[in-house]
Protein backbone atom coordinates (compact mmCIF):
# COMPACT_ATOMS: atom_id res chain seq x y z
CA UNK A 1 0.00 0.00 0.00
CA UNK A 2 2.03 3.47 -0.92
CA UNK A 3 2.05 5.35 1.79
CA UNK A 4 0.12 9.04 2.44
CA UNK A 5 1.38 12.42 1.27
CA UNK A 6 1.16 13.63 4.57
CA UNK A 7 3.35 11.09 5.88
CA UNK A 8 5.83 11.37 3.01
CA UNK A 9 5.91 15.47 3.50
CA UNK A 10 6.31 14.60 7.07
CA UNK A 11 9.44 12.65 6.65
CA UNK A 12 10.58 14.45 4.02
CA UNK A 13 10.58 17.28 6.17
CA UNK A 14 11.82 15.86 9.07
CA UNK A 15 14.77 14.38 6.67
CA UNK A 16 15.75 18.17 5.52
CA UNK A 17 17.86 19.89 8.20
CA UNK A 18 15.28 23.34 10.04
CA UNK A 19 16.22 26.45 8.50
CA UNK A 20 18.18 28.03 11.15
CA UNK A 21 20.71 24.81 10.49
CA UNK A 22 21.09 25.40 7.09
CA UNK A 23 21.82 29.17 7.38
CA UNK A 24 24.54 28.68 10.05
CA UNK A 25 27.31 26.70 7.90
CA UNK A 26 30.16 28.46 6.85
CA UNK A 27 29.21 28.95 3.00
CA UNK A 28 25.75 30.91 4.11
CA UNK A 29 27.34 33.08 6.50
CA UNK A 30 30.74 33.83 4.09
CA UNK A 31 27.96 34.15 1.05
CA UNK A 32 26.27 36.45 3.58
CA UNK A 33 29.57 38.70 4.12
CA UNK A 34 30.37 39.04 0.40
CA UNK A 35 26.95 39.64 -0.27
CA UNK A 36 26.78 42.57 2.02
CA UNK A 37 30.18 43.47 0.89
CA UNK A 38 29.13 43.47 -3.04
CA UNK A 39 25.78 45.61 -1.94
CA UNK A 40 28.50 48.52 -0.21
CA UNK A 41 30.68 48.34 -3.06
CA UNK A 42 27.95 48.55 -6.10
CA UNK A 43 25.99 51.76 -4.18
CA UNK A 44 26.95 55.18 -4.82
CA UNK A 45 28.44 56.84 -2.31
CA UNK A 46 25.10 59.69 -2.21
CA UNK A 47 22.75 57.03 -0.98
CA UNK A 48 23.57 57.73 2.75
CA UNK A 49 20.91 55.45 4.18
CA UNK A 50 21.91 52.28 2.37
CA UNK A 51 25.18 52.70 3.45
CA UNK A 52 23.88 52.43 7.19
CA UNK A 53 21.84 49.26 6.22
CA UNK A 54 24.45 47.30 5.07
CA UNK A 55 27.00 48.45 7.88
CA UNK A 56 23.71 46.73 10.48
CA UNK A 57 23.09 44.15 7.95
CA UNK A 58 26.85 42.72 8.49
CA UNK A 59 25.72 42.06 12.11
CA UNK A 60 23.46 38.95 10.97
CA UNK A 61 26.34 36.71 9.48
CA UNK A 62 28.05 37.36 12.78
CA UNK A 63 25.02 36.30 15.51
CA UNK A 64 24.76 33.45 13.11
CA UNK A 65 28.33 32.38 13.21
CA UNK A 66 28.50 32.41 16.80
CA UNK A 67 25.46 30.62 17.55
CA UNK A 68 27.04 27.78 15.47
CA UNK A 69 30.48 27.83 16.19
CA UNK A 70 30.37 29.90 19.70
CA UNK A 71 33.24 32.64 19.97
CA UNK A 72 35.54 31.47 18.07
CA UNK A 73 33.33 31.30 15.04
CA UNK A 74 31.67 34.82 16.22
CA UNK A 75 35.37 36.72 16.00
CA UNK A 76 36.21 34.77 12.68
CA UNK A 77 32.88 36.23 11.10
CA UNK A 78 33.67 39.67 12.92
CA UNK A 79 36.82 39.83 11.64
CA UNK A 80 35.96 38.68 8.18
CA UNK A 81 33.97 41.11 7.71
CA UNK A 82 36.25 43.62 8.73
CA UNK A 83 38.60 42.48 6.05
CA UNK A 84 35.64 42.71 3.54
CA UNK A 85 34.54 46.16 4.73
CA UNK A 86 37.58 48.28 5.58
CA UNK A 87 38.43 48.67 1.70
CA UNK A 88 35.45 50.20 1.47
CA UNK A 89 35.11 51.99 4.66
CA UNK A 90 38.61 53.73 3.99
CA UNK A 91 37.79 54.34 0.05
CA UNK A 92 40.19 51.88 -1.57
CA UNK A 93 37.28 50.25 -3.34
CA UNK A 94 34.18 52.99 -3.44
CA UNK A 95 33.40 54.45 -0.08
CA UNK A 96 31.25 54.91 2.83
CA UNK A 97 30.08 58.25 2.88
CA UNK A 98 29.93 57.74 7.20
CA UNK A 99 32.21 59.58 9.46
CA UNK A 100 35.07 57.92 9.89
CA UNK A 101 35.21 57.76 13.92
CA UNK A 102 31.24 55.64 13.12
CA UNK A 103 33.22 53.50 10.59
CA UNK A 104 35.47 52.61 12.91
CA UNK A 105 33.09 52.34 15.98
CA UNK A 106 30.70 50.18 13.80
CA UNK A 107 33.55 47.41 13.51
CA UNK A 108 34.35 47.27 16.84
CA UNK A 109 30.76 46.66 17.12
CA UNK A 110 31.62 43.55 14.81
CA UNK A 111 33.81 42.18 17.51
CA UNK A 112 32.01 43.21 20.31
CA UNK A 113 28.82 41.31 19.28
CA UNK A 114 30.68 38.22 18.00
CA UNK A 115 32.50 38.02 21.12
CA UNK A 116 29.38 38.50 23.55
CA UNK A 117 27.22 36.29 21.24
CA UNK A 118 29.41 33.31 21.30
CA UNK A 119 30.44 33.16 24.83
CA UNK A 120 26.64 33.18 25.87
CA UNK A 121 26.07 30.12 23.10
CA UNK A 122 29.34 28.38 25.03
CA UNK A 123 28.01 29.02 28.27
CA UNK A 124 24.68 27.12 26.90
CA UNK A 125 26.33 24.46 25.06
CA UNK A 126 28.24 24.01 28.44
CA UNK A 127 24.87 23.66 30.42
CA UNK A 128 23.81 21.19 28.29
CA UNK A 129 26.76 18.89 28.45
CA UNK A 130 26.68 19.25 31.92
CA UNK A 131 22.47 18.29 31.63
CA UNK A 132 23.51 15.40 29.25
CA UNK A 133 26.03 14.09 31.89
CA UNK A 134 23.49 14.55 34.49
CA UNK A 135 20.90 12.93 32.81
CA UNK A 136 23.15 9.92 31.69
CA UNK A 137 24.89 9.28 35.32
CA UNK A 138 20.94 9.23 36.56
CA UNK A 139 20.41 6.64 34.05
CA UNK A 140 23.51 4.67 35.24
CA UNK A 141 22.63 4.75 38.78
CA UNK A 142 19.05 3.46 37.78
CA UNK A 143 20.05 0.77 35.81
CA UNK A 144 22.77 -0.47 38.98
CA UNK A 145 20.00 0.01 41.30
CA UNK A 146 17.30 -1.80 39.12
CA UNK A 147 20.72 -4.74 38.41
CA UNK A 148 21.53 -4.75 42.56
CA UNK A 149 17.64 -5.84 43.29
CA UNK A 150 17.15 -7.94 40.48
CA UNK A 151 20.97 -9.81 42.12
CA UNK A 152 19.42 -10.04 45.45
CA UNK A 153 15.94 -11.21 44.70
CA UNK A 154 17.87 -14.25 42.38
CA UNK A 155 20.36 -15.07 45.36
CA UNK A 156 17.40 -15.07 47.83
CA UNK A 157 15.58 -17.16 45.52
CA UNK A 158 18.74 -19.54 44.49
CA UNK A 159 19.32 -19.94 48.81
CA UNK A 160 15.83 -21.24 48.86
CA UNK A 161 16.12 -23.37 45.61
CA UNK A 162 19.38 -24.92 46.61
CA UNK A 163 18.25 -25.84 50.55
CA UNK A 164 15.05 -27.32 49.15
CA UNK A 165 17.10 -29.58 46.49
CA UNK A 166 20.38 -30.54 48.09
CA UNK A 167 18.37 -32.99 50.80
CA UNK A 168 16.72 -35.14 48.59
CA UNK A 169 19.77 -35.46 46.11
CA UNK A 170 22.24 -36.12 49.04
CA UNK A 171 19.79 -38.98 49.76
CA UNK A 172 19.81 -39.70 45.30
CA UNK A 173 23.56 -39.80 45.75
CA UNK A 174 23.69 -42.08 48.31
CA UNK A 175 21.67 -44.62 47.04
CA UNK A 176 23.41 -44.42 43.83
CA UNK A 177 26.60 -45.13 45.46
CA UNK A 178 25.11 -48.15 47.33
CA UNK A 179 23.34 -48.80 43.85
CA UNK A 180 26.76 -49.38 42.78
CA UNK A 181 28.41 -51.83 44.63
CA UNK A 182 25.66 -54.13 43.40
CA UNK A 183 26.27 -54.01 40.03
CA UNK A 184 30.05 -53.97 39.53
CA UNK A 185 31.93 -53.10 36.00
CA UNK A 186 30.36 -55.15 33.06
CA UNK A 187 27.09 -55.19 34.65
CA UNK A 188 24.28 -54.49 32.29
CA UNK A 189 22.69 -51.99 34.65
CA UNK A 190 26.51 -50.61 35.73
CA UNK A 191 26.07 -47.64 33.12
CA UNK A 192 22.85 -46.32 34.20
CA UNK A 193 23.95 -46.57 37.72
CA UNK A 194 27.24 -44.44 36.63
CA UNK A 195 24.82 -41.91 35.24
CA UNK A 196 22.54 -41.29 37.77
CA UNK A 197 26.25 -40.99 39.78
CA UNK A 198 27.73 -38.82 37.64
CA UNK A 199 24.65 -36.35 36.95
CA UNK A 200 23.74 -36.25 40.62
CA UNK A 201 27.67 -34.62 40.95
CA UNK A 202 26.69 -32.09 38.13
CA UNK A 203 23.94 -31.57 40.19
CA UNK A 204 25.46 -30.28 43.04
CA UNK A 205 28.30 -28.46 41.37
CA UNK A 206 25.05 -26.16 40.33
CA UNK A 207 23.69 -26.04 43.48
CA UNK A 208 26.72 -25.21 44.70
CA UNK A 209 27.20 -22.34 42.16
CA UNK A 210 23.81 -20.84 42.80
CA UNK A 211 24.65 -20.83 46.77
CA UNK A 212 28.17 -19.19 45.86
CA UNK A 213 25.95 -16.59 44.08
CA UNK A 214 22.97 -16.08 46.77
CA UNK A 215 25.90 -15.70 49.22
CA UNK A 216 27.88 -13.14 47.36
CA UNK A 217 29.55 -11.89 50.83
CA UNK A 218 33.16 -10.03 49.94
CA UNK A 219 35.86 -12.07 52.05
CA UNK A 220 38.46 -9.78 54.01
CA UNK A 221 40.43 -7.53 51.67
CA UNK A 222 44.43 -7.81 52.16
CA UNK A 223 47.38 -7.42 49.16
CA UNK A 224 48.20 -10.24 47.30
CA UNK A 225 50.12 -10.62 43.90
CA UNK A 226 46.97 -10.69 41.20
CA UNK A 227 49.93 -11.72 38.84
CA UNK A 228 51.17 -15.02 40.81
CA UNK A 229 47.28 -15.90 41.51
CA UNK A 230 46.42 -15.34 37.17
CA UNK A 231 49.47 -17.68 36.39
CA UNK A 232 48.16 -20.65 39.09
CA UNK A 233 44.84 -19.78 37.09
CA UNK A 234 46.44 -20.27 33.53
CA UNK A 235 47.87 -23.54 34.83
CA UNK A 236 44.86 -24.85 36.20
CA UNK A 237 43.03 -24.20 32.82
CA UNK A 238 45.81 -25.85 30.89
CA UNK A 239 44.31 -29.18 33.29
CA UNK A 240 41.17 -28.64 32.03
CA UNK A 241 41.42 -28.53 28.70
CA UNK A 242 44.39 -29.07 26.70
CA UNK A 243 43.55 -29.13 23.74
CA UNK A 244 43.12 -25.05 23.96
CA UNK A 245 46.46 -22.84 24.13
CA UNK A 246 46.51 -21.26 27.90
CA UNK A 247 49.09 -18.40 27.86
CA UNK A 248 50.10 -15.88 30.89
CA UNK A 249 51.79 -12.35 30.28
CA UNK A 250 52.75 -9.94 32.62
CA UNK A 251 53.22 -6.36 31.49
CA UNK A 252 56.50 -5.48 33.58
CA UNK A 253 58.21 -7.30 36.37
CA UNK A 254 57.31 -6.31 39.68
CA UNK A 255 54.22 -5.05 39.84
CA UNK A 256 52.62 -3.93 43.24
CA UNK A 257 50.48 -5.78 45.15
CA UNK A 258 46.24 -5.82 44.35
CA UNK A 259 44.09 -5.09 47.38
CA UNK A 260 41.28 -7.95 47.62
CA UNK A 261 40.22 -11.47 48.76
CA UNK A 262 42.49 -14.10 47.10
CA UNK A 263 40.38 -16.89 46.94
CA UNK A 264 37.31 -14.75 45.72
CA UNK A 265 39.76 -13.29 42.98
CA UNK A 266 41.12 -16.76 41.82
CA UNK A 267 37.45 -17.71 41.84
CA UNK A 268 36.45 -15.36 39.74
CA UNK A 269 39.81 -15.23 37.21
CA UNK A 270 38.66 -19.35 36.89
CA UNK A 271 34.90 -18.29 35.55
CA UNK A 272 36.60 -16.20 32.94
CA UNK A 273 39.46 -18.54 32.15
CA UNK A 274 36.85 -21.57 31.68
CA UNK A 275 34.73 -18.67 29.79
CA UNK A 276 37.49 -18.25 27.22
CA UNK A 277 38.11 -21.98 26.95
CA UNK A 278 34.44 -22.57 26.03
CA UNK A 279 34.72 -19.44 23.18
CA UNK A 280 38.18 -20.38 21.84
CA UNK A 281 36.58 -24.25 21.17
CA UNK A 282 39.42 -26.98 20.46
CA UNK A 283 43.09 -25.13 18.65
CA UNK A 284 42.05 -21.57 20.18
CA UNK A 285 44.29 -19.75 22.98
CA UNK A 286 43.47 -17.49 26.16
CA UNK A 287 45.91 -15.33 27.30
CA UNK A 288 45.66 -14.10 30.96
CA UNK A 289 47.46 -10.48 30.73
CA UNK A 290 48.42 -8.52 34.13
CA UNK A 291 49.54 -5.21 34.31
CA UNK A 292 49.47 -1.80 35.82
CA UNK A 293 46.55 0.96 34.62
CA UNK A 294 47.02 4.05 34.47
CA UNK A 295 44.56 5.02 36.83
CA UNK A 296 46.63 3.27 39.85
CA UNK A 297 44.32 -0.18 39.19
CA UNK A 298 46.39 -3.99 38.41
CA UNK A 299 44.49 -5.20 35.66
CA UNK A 300 44.21 -8.70 34.31
CA UNK A 301 42.78 -8.87 30.94
CA UNK A 302 41.54 -12.12 30.04
CA UNK A 303 41.72 -12.79 25.94
CA UNK A 304 40.28 -15.31 23.99
CA UNK A 305 40.48 -15.70 20.09
CA UNK A 306 36.63 -16.86 19.71
CA UNK A 307 34.22 -14.70 18.26
CA UNK A 308 33.77 -12.18 21.23
CA UNK A 309 30.84 -10.37 22.82
CA UNK A 310 27.27 -10.07 20.36
CA UNK A 311 25.48 -6.73 21.04
CA UNK A 312 23.17 -8.91 22.83
CA UNK A 313 25.80 -10.98 25.23
CA UNK A 314 27.49 -7.27 25.50
CA UNK A 315 24.06 -5.97 26.57
CA UNK A 316 23.40 -8.96 29.43
CA UNK A 317 26.94 -8.86 30.71
CA UNK A 318 27.15 -10.33 34.01
CA UNK A 319 23.10 -11.04 34.04
CA UNK A 320 22.19 -13.94 35.99
CA UNK A 321 21.42 -17.03 34.32
CA UNK A 322 22.31 -15.62 30.94
CA UNK A 323 24.66 -17.74 28.79
CA UNK A 324 25.78 -18.32 25.28
CA UNK A 325 27.09 -21.65 26.43
CA UNK A 326 25.81 -25.03 26.11
CA UNK A 327 25.37 -26.73 29.35
CA UNK A 328 25.99 -23.12 31.45
CA UNK A 329 24.00 -21.70 34.16
CA UNK A 330 24.60 -18.41 33.27
CA UNK A 331 26.28 -17.71 37.16
CA UNK A 332 29.52 -17.84 36.85
CA UNK A 333 29.78 -14.13 35.35
CA UNK A 334 27.17 -12.87 37.50
CA UNK A 335 29.03 -14.69 40.59
CA UNK A 336 32.69 -12.56 39.64
CA UNK A 337 30.93 -9.63 38.90
CA UNK A 338 29.05 -9.56 42.37
CA UNK A 339 32.72 -10.23 43.67
CA UNK A 340 34.79 -8.35 41.99
CA UNK A 341 32.41 -5.20 42.78
CA UNK A 342 32.11 -6.32 46.30
CA UNK A 343 36.11 -5.98 47.04
CA UNK A 344 35.85 -2.50 44.76
CA UNK A 345 37.08 -3.41 41.62
CA UNK A 346 35.43 -3.72 38.21
CA UNK A 347 35.09 -5.85 35.65
CA UNK A 348 34.29 -4.74 32.17
CA UNK A 349 34.63 -5.88 28.64
CA UNK A 350 37.06 -4.43 25.77
CA UNK A 351 34.93 -5.17 23.01
CA UNK A 352 37.97 -3.32 21.01
CA UNK A 353 40.59 -5.76 21.56
CA UNK A 354 40.26 -8.66 18.49
CA UNK A 355 38.18 -11.90 19.84
CA UNK A 356 36.47 -12.03 23.81
CA UNK A 357 38.15 -9.74 26.53
CA UNK A 358 37.13 -9.31 30.09
CA UNK A 359 39.44 -7.09 31.61
CA UNK A 360 39.15 -7.50 35.91
CA UNK A 361 40.86 -4.38 37.90
CA UNK A 362 41.24 -4.27 41.70
CA UNK A 363 42.68 -0.98 43.33
CA UNK A 364 46.31 -1.45 43.89
CA UNK A 365 47.55 -1.85 47.60
CA UNK A 366 49.98 0.95 47.83
CA UNK A 367 47.41 3.75 46.08
CA UNK A 368 44.87 2.07 48.73
CA UNK A 369 47.02 3.01 51.44
CA UNK A 370 47.24 6.28 50.69
CA UNK A 371 43.77 6.93 50.05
Amino acid sequence: MAPREGTSIAMATAARPPLWRRLEKPGTVAAMIVGVSLLHYSTAMHIHEAHGIYRRLYYFPIILAAFRYGARGGLAAAFATCAFYAPHAFGLIGFDPAFTLEKSLEMALYFAVGLVSGVLVDREHATQRQLRRTLDERDRMAGELVRSERLAAVGRLSAGLAHEIRNPLASISGASEVLGDDFPAGHPKAGLVGILRDESRRLNDVLTRFLAFARGAPGPAAPFDLAAEAEAVAELARQRDAGTVVEFAATAPGLPLALGNREQVRQALLNLALNGLAAAGPGGRVELRVGLEGDGTVACRVTDTGPGFSDEAAANFGTPFYTTTAGGTGLGLATSLRLVEDLGGTLTLDRSAPGGCVVLRLPAASVAAKG
